[in-house]
C-alpha cells in the first residue's frame, strides 16, 4: 500500500475513501483527471493532513481564514526550500480539494503565485544520439533508439510486455509495431497518457538493437517468458523470481540516459533526459521525407500519442500500413546522422568506457609513427593492443585456445556460434560489429 493510500484512507484502486471530504473530492477529479494527476494530487493532501496533523474531514470544518493560514503556510514551506514547482503543483492540489468541498477558493487569502524556473533541457541531434547509443552496453543501447525512435514517454516504454512484440521481435520484422493502449495501466498508471490508444514504431536501428538484447537476455536466462517486461527493472533488491516482471524505475532510466550522453561528450548531458529524445523523434518527424515531402500534421501528432480532435485518432488505428510507409521514408539512417568525424568521436568515447586512456594522445603517436594511418584504423590497434583483443580472421580459432583472457570483435552472424562455445557478449560497436569475451 502506498503511504497516501493509508493516510486518506484510499482503496486500491482509488474509487472510495473513508474520509467524505476525499470521497467528494475523488469523484470530481476522475471525471477528467488523468491517473498522473489524480497521484500527485493525493500525494500533496497526504502530506498537507500530516503537516498539520488532522483528517481532511477535520480540516474543511475549520474557519476560512484558519483553512488560508494553513494552506498558505505549507505551500510557501516547498517555496522556501526552493522547490517553486511543488509550491505551485500543492496550491492547486489543495484548491481544488477545497472547491470540490464547497469552499470558493477565490475568496481564500491565498497566493499561489510561485515562479517557478522551467527546468533546464537539452535536446539531442540524431548523431548525437547515436554516439550515445554507441557507448553503452545492449540493454541501454535498445532502450535508447527504441526512445528516439519511437517517441514514446518514459512510462510507456517501461510498462511495454515483451509478449506484445515478441513474434515481430523473432520474425525478424522491421519496423517494429507498438500498440500503447489503456491495457499497459496494469503495468504503469501513467503509461497510456489520457487514454490515447495509438501506434508508433521501432526503426530498424532499434529494431536491431532490441533483437541483440533480447538474445543476449535468452543467453543469460535460458528463456524470455511472455508475462516478462521488454525492459524490466532486473534489480538486486527484487526477490530473483520478481525481477523480470517489474518495471525498472523512471530515475534510474533517465539516470542512465544521462550518463549515456555524459560518456557520449555531450557538453550539456546534465541537461538531457528521457522526454528530451522524445523531442527529437519530433524533429526528426518535422524534418520530412528523404524525398522532401513533408509529413501531415495530423500523422506527427498521432505518433507522438497526443489526443486528435474527432474521429481522426479511429482513422489513423484503422490505416497503419499506411502510417508505417510514412514513417520508414523519414531520415532514420545513421550514415545521414553519422559524418566521418562524428563515427571517430563515437570510437574514441567507446574506447574510453573499456578504460583507455589518453586515447587522442596515442591516436597521434600512432599515425606519427605510420604516415597514412586513419583514425579509425588507429583506434582499432590501440584497443587491440591495450585490451588484448584477438586478431579477425581465421587465425583468431587457433590463437584464443592459448590467450588466457581472450576477447574478440565478431561479425553478428558468427554470434551465435561463439555463445555456444561459452562466449558473453561485452559490447556492440558503432560499426555493429561484436566484442565478446571468454
Amino acid at each position: 500500500m502506498r503511504f497516501f493510500e493509508s493516510i486518506l484512507a484510499l482503496d486500491s484502486e482509488w474509487k472510495s475513501s473513508e474520509y467524505v471530504t476525499v470521497q467528494r473530492w475523488m469523484r470530481k477529479l476522475r471525471r477528467r483527471g488523468s491517473v498522473s494527476t489524480l497521484r500527485a494530487y493525493f500525494k500533496f493532501l497526504a502530506w498537507f493532513v500530516q503537516y498539520i496533523g488532522m483528517s481532511p474531514d477535520d480540516f474543511v470544518k475549520m474557519s476560512k481564514e484558519d483553512v488560508s493560514k494553513k494552506v498558505q503556510a505549507f505551500c510557501d514551506k516547498f517555496s522556501d526550500e526552493d522547490k517553486k514547482s511543488s509550491a505551485s503543483n500543492a496550491m492547486k492540489a489543495l484548491k481544488s480539494f477545497l472547491k470540490a468541498n464547497g469552499f470558493d477558493v477565490e475568496k481564500l487569502s491565498l497566493k499561489g503565485s510561485y515562479r517557478a524556473m522551467k527546468r533546464p533541457e537539452y535536446v539531442p541531434s540524431k548523431e548525437m544520439i547515436y554516439k550515445m547509443a554507441s557507448v553503452c552496453g545492449l540493454k541501454w543501447r535498445a532502450i535508447i533508439l527504441c526512445l528516439f525512435q519511437s517517441g514514446l514517454r518514459n512510462s510507456a516504454l517501461r510498462a511495454l510486455p515483451y509478449s506484445m512484440l515478441k513474434d515481430q521481435i523473432e520474425s525478424g520484422a522491421v519496423p517494429i509495431r507498438v500498440h500503447i493502449t489503456g491495457e499497459l495501466r496494469r503495468v504503469l498508471p501513467d503509461a497510456c497518457k489520457e487514454g490515447v490508444d495509438y501506434w508508433t514504431f521501432f526503426g530498424k536501428e532499434a529494431s536491431e538493437a532490441l533483437r541483440q538484447y533480447i538474445d543476449w537476455r535468452r543467453e543469460k536466462y535460458g528463456k524470455v517468458d511472455n508475462e516478462e517486461l521488454l525492459f524490466p527493472s532486473e534489480s538486486r533488491e527484487l526477490p530473483k523470481g520478481d525481477r523480470l516482471r517489474r518495471p525498472m524505475d523512471q530515475y534510474h532510466l533517465t539516470k542512465i540516459v544521462r550518463v549515456s550522453a555524459k560518456k557520449a561528450g555531450i557538453k550539456e548531458w546534465r541537461k538531457v533526459r528521457a522526454h528530451s529524445l522524445r523531442k527529437t523523434f519530433r524533429s526528426i518527424l518535422d524534418a520530412g521525407y528523404l524525398d522532401g515531402g513533408q509529413m501531415a500534421e495530423d500523422d506527427k501528432e498521432y505518433l507522438m500519442g497526443h489526443k486528435l480532435p474527432g474521429a481522426k485518432e479511429p482513422y489513423h488505428n484503422a490505416n497503419v500500413n499506411v502510417l508505417e510507409e510514412c514513417y520508414m521514408k523519414l531520415r532514420w539512417s545513421i550514415e545521414e546522422a553519422m559524418t566521418e568525424a562524428a563515427k571517430v568521436e563515437a570510437l574514441k568515447a567507446f574506447a574510453r568506457t573499456l578504460g583507455v586512456e589518453d586515447i587522442e594522445i596515442k591516436i597521434a603517436r600512432l599515425k606519427e609513427a605510420e604516415k597514412g594511418l586513419s583514425d579509425e584504423e588507429a583506434i582499432g590497434r590501440i584497443l587491440r593492443k591495450d585490451l588484448g583483443l584477438i586478431k579477425l580472421g581465421a587465425e583468431a580459432v587457433q590463437e584464443r585456445k592459448d590467450n588466457s583472457d581472450p576477447k574478440m570483435i565478431i561479425d553478428e552472424e558468427r554470434l551465435e556460434e561463439y555463445l555456444a562455445e561459452g562466449w558473453d557478449v561485452q559490447t556492440v560497436l558503432p560499426s555493429g560489429r561484436i566484442l565478446i569475451r571468454k
